[in-house]
């Protein structure tokens, strides 16, 4: 009888491509696909000004329709995973695991109950401040863009409340400070 132990065909390069990432850890895979789709809106941004500089007021409001789609999804997203947002901590914890999901391990933070029904994430490290930094963007640009995200995320969220800040990294600040209140009717 013949050596059968080396009978198998050597893998091609796809089915080997496919074996190596099967290897990567999926916090790793994430870490990857955040970081990509985290520069996406900056590099849309730098193309879309070289194409058509005289359109940019008309760009920087498509572009924040683009960020409050995105926020308005956070509701969907945390009635899917089961996530209670029925008081501002509550409210405040959701927004912030969803945002960490769609940004990315970047993403750190952490959710403080204050007096009442009220609550405040202290971000202090952000990709996207990283993104307004690595490719020149205009920081206050960046700033709105995350304050449209957030308003829309929080009401999506739970529309008895709001969101206000105080601390932005992107316009220079230590840490970016949004605080969740119920909405005074």
């Amino acid at each position: 009888m013949g050596d059968t132990t080396c009978c198998t065909e050597p893998l091609g390069v796809e089915e080997e491509m496919v074996q190596l990432l099967k290897e990567v850890p999926a916090e790793q895979r994430w870490d990857i696909a955040t970081r990509c789709s985290d520069m996406m809106p900056f590099v849309y941004t730098q193309a879309f000004r070289k194409i058509a500089p005289e359109r940019q007021e008309e760009l920087d409001r498509a572009e924040k329709e683009i960020w409050r789609e995105f926020g308005k999804r956070q509701g969907d997203i945390a009635k899917s995973i089961g996530y209670p947002v029925n008081s501002a901590m509550e409210v405040a914890e959701a927004f912030r695991e969803i945002s960490r999901t769609i940004l990315g391990p970047q993403l750190q933070g952490r959710a403080i109950q204050e007096k009442g029904d009220s609550a405040t994430i202290i971000t202090e490290q952000c990709p996207m401040a990283a993104n307004t930094e690595k490719f020149g963007a205009e920081a206050r640009h960046t700033c709105e863009l995350c304050r449209t995200y957030g308003t829309a995320a929080t009401e999506s969220l739970n529309p008895n409340y709001h969101v206000t800040s105080d601390t932005h990294m992107c316009m220079g600040d230590s840490s970016c400070r949004m605080t969740f209140e119920k909405t005074q009717r």
